[in-house]
């Protein structure tokens, strides 16, 4: 079955070495070896020895997947050059989301300009509340007006931890964002949790805006009304995401299979990315 997981951070340059999000050394409720826990899924080999050659082998055994790899800041900034590093080399695995600053500098107006429109990226990536910026802070208003100009669908972290408060992943925010730029694609990653059913009402609404709830649509408080409304309400609007490396590709395909009815998997696997993303155009 085929399958895009527009949620994955496989282990290359930017997620890889001390401190960063495969460090089995740190040991924090967030960290690697624990946080998979929480959702009732596995750690895997690739998890563990943060080895490419066994995450393909994982991918393969869930499906025929394609993994859309986002890149946050870390310590060195935004590692754009390694995804395209990335791409080249595995052109049949994976497709790419460069990361940008929540702001409108010329920096990240160019970032789109040459990873997405001139480049092999197929979105953007951004996380406002990560850096402590409202999703709707005016700030962000030309980078969203030159997204929606040119086409470009964006990824945005809304939900979970993504805030220094509980404002900050509000789906009012996101809805602030969707009436006034109607003809902007958003997919918010986390899906507003834990604001699930405002979150679904959020993408009902609103034609522009598709919900990705990943982790949160497995073992967590509220998962079920993710389901819901992937298997009807929002059977045209969820995108499935793994989260990878928060937990393992594998599980979290088998639960979402699981759950999902067989009139809606083949939407909520793939076709509803190749829609946000342009692919089936």
């Amino acid at each position: 079955m085929k399958i895009i997981d527009v949620r994955m951070r496989p282990p290359f340059k930017p997620y890889v070495g001390k401190g960063n999000i495969f460090d089995m050394e740190l040991d924090n409720p967030f960290a690697l070896k624990n946080f998979y826990k929480n959702f009732g899924m596995n750690l895997s080999d690739s998890m563990r020895e943060a080895s490419m050659e066994k995450l393909f082998e994982e991918m393969d055994r869930a499906g025929e997947m394609t993994g859309v790899v986002s890149i946050r800041r870390n310590a060195n900034g935004y590692e754009n050059d390694a995804l395209l590093d990335l791409l080249k080399a595995y052109p049949d695995r994976f497709l790419g989301a460069c990361g940008i600053h929540p702001d409108s500098s010329k920096e990240t107006l160019d970032t789109l300009q040459n990873y997405v429109l001139d480049g092999p990226c197929v979105t953007a990536f951004m996380e406002p509340g990560y850096h402590g910026v409202m999703m709707d802070d005016k700030s962000l208003f030309p980078t969203y007006e030159f997204c929606e100009k040119n086409h470009i669908p964006l990824l945005i972290s809304f939900g979970g931890f993504h805030g220094p408060t509980d404002e900050f992943c509000k789906p009012i925010h996101a809805g602030n964002v969707a009436d006034a730029f109607p003809d902007l694609k958003m997919a918010l990653c986390h899906a507003c949790w834990p604001w699930v059913e405002a979150a679904v009402w959020l993408a009902f609404r609103h034609p522009n805006v598709y919900l990705s709830p990943d982790i949160y649509a497995l073992h967590a408080a509220g998962a079920q009304s993710y389901i819901e409304a992937a298997n009807y309400m929002l059977r045209d609007k969820i995108l499935y995401g793994s989260a990878y490396p928060c937990v393992d590709v594998e599980s979290s395909v088998a639960m979402y299979l699981e759950k999902l009815r067989p009139e809606v998997v083949e939407n909520i696997m793939h076709k509803n990315a190749e829609t946000f993303f342009g692919l089936n155009a």
